[in-house]
């Protein structure tokens, strides 16, 4: 069996508007599966769980049908203008994965690539002394259609883990993206790595590991992305010196 929730829009006293919700009445007896489920309205969509109103040719919001599959799923969604026909009750010749979906729609999405920013800057470091990493990735959010079941979603990211490639064929792995040094910053609270020998040239990189969470327009509820996408980071090349003792006079 497939139901369908919808949402409008009435004045309040405020004189703005409000939705309106009605739920069907238990009688005892077979009724429809249609019911009305209310959804917040707001000029922008956000992690708070409001919609953007759609605002029809005559001025008026639209209703929002969502199609639903028994266990919650959204599987369609169908804006209704005034004189637009209702969608019909219908029922789904086959179920729908909307999480196998967006994780699909997750591996597909433009993720930013890290590039590692080393300390100290210009491309050398000395060896035998710390060598500070860090990299720059935030959380952020990502409007995604999935096409095969005409749905928009949300995808929230962020990044859940970094693996560090130091360029001799070592590497480490956080849950942080590091710092960058600062004056009076202790350096055992930053991201290093101490190179053991001398080297004319090594590629230093961060992959960056992304986690994601969804929901689907309209709806509050935030759901996890059952998967992962890692980015491979862009290449930055240093140069390891020997730290050679100077008489100053």
């Amino acid at each position: 069996m497939v139901i369908f929730g919808q949402q409008q829009q009435e004045p309040n006293e405020q004189g703005g508007t409000q939705q309106s919700v009605a739920q069907p009445v238990d009688s005892g007896e077979d009724v429809s599966p249609t019911r009305w489920v209310l959804q917040p309205a707001c000029d922008t969509v956000s992690a708070s769980g409001c919609i953007a109103t759609y605002i029809c040719e005559d001025g008026s919001p639209a209703a929002t049908w969502f199609q639903l599959a028994e266990n919650g799923d959204v599987i369609d969604q169908y804006t209704q203008c005034p004189g637009d026909p209702e969608p019909a009750e219908t029922t789904p010749t086959q179920t729908v994965d909307i999480p196998a979906e967006v994780l699909n729609a997750f591996k597909r999405v433009a993720l930013p690539q890290s590039t590692i920013n080393v300390q100290p800057p210009g491309g050398e470091t000395l060896v035998n002394l710390p060598t500070i990493l860090s990299t720059s990735a935030e959380r952020h959010q990502i409007p995604v259609r999935l096409e095969r079941v005409n749905v928009d979603v949300l995808l929230e990211v962020w990044p859940s883990r970094f693996v560090w490639h130091h360029g001799d064929d070592t590497s480490q792995e956080t849950a942080e993206p590091g710092k960058a040094w600062t004056e009076g910053a202790d350096v055992g609270d930053l991201i290093t790595h101490t190179y053991a020998k001398t080297s004319e040239g090594l590629d230093l990189s961060v992959d960056t590991t992304w986690s994601a969470q969804f929901r689907v327009v309209g709806q509050p509820n935030w759901r996890p992305v059952d998967g992962t996408v890692t980015i491979d980071g862009t290449p930055v090349t240093v140069a390891v010196l020997d730290a050679k003792p100077q008489l100053v006079r």
